[in-house]
């Protein structure tokens, strides 16, 4: 794995993911999704450190759709992050929806990146960034978990 420094990388991929956090994150205040109480120190600084990599490092991975493998990556990238962007609507819009308050609608928004990482991945055709994003998500969802 070849790691280098370029103007046009999946950094700009992590943006829109970024930007959908940043702006509509304050919507959903429900304490089963929002809470730290229930997660050990740990844990929370484990997941912390694996979203600082997870969002850095595809600063280091050339956006470059040139072969099949990264054209799929774009499709999966596109698809999933739709799919997330998606699994936060009933959590705003519809917050006392019987999806809403299953497990599956507050675990969404946890697991649902993984498909958005995955076409990073596939794109910049480094599976170590996958496997890192593999073991945020695994974080993540554990301490989603534990606020059900």
């Amino acid at each position: 794995m070849q790691l280098k420094l370029t103007w046009l990388n999946c950094f700009l991929l992590i943006l829109p993911l970024l930007a959908w956090n940043i702006f509509l994150g304050p919507k959903i205040t429900d304490q089963r999704i929002t809470s730290d109480a229930h997660s050990q120190k740990w844990l929370l600084l484990a997941e912390n450190a694996a979203r600082i990599l997870v969002f850095a490092l595809p600063i280091f991975l050339p956006l470059e759709v040139k072969n099949a493998w990264s054209k799929a990556g774009v499709v999966v990238y596109i698809l999933g992050t739709l799919i997330y962007f998606t699994s936060w609507l009933p959590l705003i819009f519809a917050p006392h929806s019987a999806w809403s308050n299953s497990p599956n609608g507050l675990l969404a928004p946890r697991l649902t990146p993984f498909l958005s990482f995955l076409g990073i991945a596939m794109i910049g055709s480094v599976w170590p960034y996958w496997v890192t994003a593999t073991g945020f998500i695994f974080l993540h969802t554990w301490h989603g978990i534990q606020n059900l």
